[in-house]
């Protein structure tokens, strides 16, 4: 083991297992990178043997089993893992999970113990799940049962990394292996990173949708999207650690890294989540932090040329014409991209006003929003979650999806509040500005329906979750003691 692994794990107590779960990432990242495919045979060998040999060791330690699946989530979309077969439903993702969470029932079975437990927010998110569910079955009683089969597997993609917030909450029972669960999601994000800053760097020249790039997520803003989730747990340990020791100092690198990572996605709606996520970082850090980040931001506004290249060029080319926003015409001020996204919310707002309690089911919205802008977006996305929501859900669904986020980032606020270990400190910290930075994206994009981009928020929001029971159950001990 490594002088630099030991410190790692002297300061935050980490499973010494987790070590060749970091060296699997790296394998998936440069499998990913250099496009190995390898024939589904001998594919198909090695998993079977991997799966044997983590089923086994997982049924006396569920928390490998999460290990991998952390290792494995972010490039799920390019390394599919259904071995040649196309079988329904028969992917690495769901093997993975079965896999973990039988080994993680014969455990708790073994042991005579429960097999769940609840959490604040375990019967809120339960809840949107179902009315999920149901938005599905009611549209099929109008659309007919086709509607139902076509839909019923992209609900289940959408369910899926849902899941993963309860497989973290229940299998994860100490300290230990909650820091180290954040610790390898934290690593898998740097090298996403480095593969982002790569394949900007071999794009070469061209226009500027050449050189956007999607990396594991295929698509640019979701992949801006993935870093803003997830870059602010560096910052939450930089701004938590004492600056004295050189080794706080190095999470400003992968957090560079990340905001490099947005930049080569030319996103904007990534631009304007970084910039909610930094600033929720600081206010909960600092209130004279927060004053000094707000003066900063100003000052960039106010002077774009501080800004890097590519974020003035982007961000320059959103209004095309002052004269028509001065006249009050925003969609027509606004590039075609931004203007067009003005144009599908208004007729998302209509079709909510038509469908304001069930919506019109899931997966439905873009077969109806032709009929809501003249036919002139057919067949196109929301380009904003909580429209989406509403318009294929209903109201009441959005309110209980607000409610969920809202819940979480109470209870990340309590434990960075109340608890007094500094690295559960620094990971409720990058949870809460990664929360606020998650909704501001989602304003501009349906950035919450892909498992490569959205698996880890859950993950991270069951360890939250079970950090606070962890931490409210130590002061109930506390308490009985005195």
């Amino acid at each position: 083991m490594s002088v630099i692994q030991v410190n790692a794990q002297k300061l935050m107590g980490l499973d010494r297992r987790m070590w060749p779960i970091i060296m699997m990432i790296g394998l998936f990242g440069w499998i990913v990178m250099k496009d190995i495919r390898m024939p589904s045979e001998i594919l198909g060998v090695f998993a079977a043997m991997g799966l044997l040999g983590l089923f086994m060791t997982s049924v006396g330690s569920p928390e490998l089993g999460l290990y991998v699946l952390i290792a494995y989530l972010p490039f799920s979309r390019e390394l599919v893992g259904d071995f040649g077969t196309d079988a329904y439903a028969f992917n690495l993702t769901n093997i993975l999970t079965l896999w973990v969470f039988g080994a993680y029932v014969l455990n708790r079975s073994g042991k005579g113990k429960g097999l769940f437990q609840g959490s604040p927010l375990s019967n809120v998110i339960l809840l949107f799940c179902a009315l999920g569910g149901a938005s599905l079955i009611r549209a099929g009683f109008e659309h007919g049962s086709w509607y139902i089969w076509e839909f019923v597997t992209p609900l289940k993609r959408w369910l899926t990394p849902i899941f993963f917030f309860y497989l973290a909450l229940w299998i994860v029972e100490d300290r230990r292996v909650l820091k180290s669960a954040a610790v390898l999601i934290m690593i898998t994000v740097g090298i996403v990173a480095l593969m982002a800053i790569r394949d900007y760097m071999n794009a070469g020249t061209g226009s500027l949708e050449k050189t956007r790039v999607g990396a594991i997520a295929d698509q640019p803003n979701m992949l801006a999207a993935f870093f803003v989730y997830y870059m602010f747990l560096f910052l939450g340990f930089f701004l938590t650690l004492k600056k004295s020791s050189l080794k706080t100092w190095f999470f400003l690198v992968p957090f560079l890294m990340s905001f490099r990572g947005i930049m080569v996605t030319f996103s904007r709606g990534g631009y304007l989540g970084f910039a909610a996520g930094g600033l929720g970082a600081c206010w909960h850090k600092s209130k004279i932090l927060f004053i000094i980040a707000c003066a900063a931001l100003a000052f960039a506004i106010a002077n774009p040329w501080v800004l890097p290249k590519g974020v003035q060029y982007r961000m320059g080319m959103t209004v095309k014409s002052h004269a028509a926003l001065g006249e009050g015409v925003v969609a027509e001020s606004l590039d075609e991209s931004a203007g067009n996204r003005i144009r599908i919310w208004r007729g998302a707002i209509a079709m909510v006003k038509d469908y304001p309690w069930w919506g019109v089911g899931y997966g439905a919205f873009p077969g109806y929003i032709g009929s809501y802008t003249a036919g002139e977006f057919p067949q196109v996305d929301a380009h904003n979650s909580y429209l989406l929501i509403a318009a294929e859900m209903g109201i009441p669904t959005l309110i209980v999806f607000v409610l969920v986020i809202g819940v979480g980032w109470y209870q990340a606020r309590w434990l960075y509040i109340r608890t007094k270990d500094v690295t559960l400190r620094a990971i409720a910290l990058g949870m809460l500005a990664g929360i606020e930075g998650l909704l501001v994206v989602n304003m501009f994009g349906s950035r919450m329906d892909d498992q490569a981009v959205s698996s880890y928020f859950w993950i991270l929001l069951g360890l939250v979750m079970r950090g606070v029971l962890i931490e409210r159950e130590e002061l109930r001990q506390a308490v009985k003691v005195v």
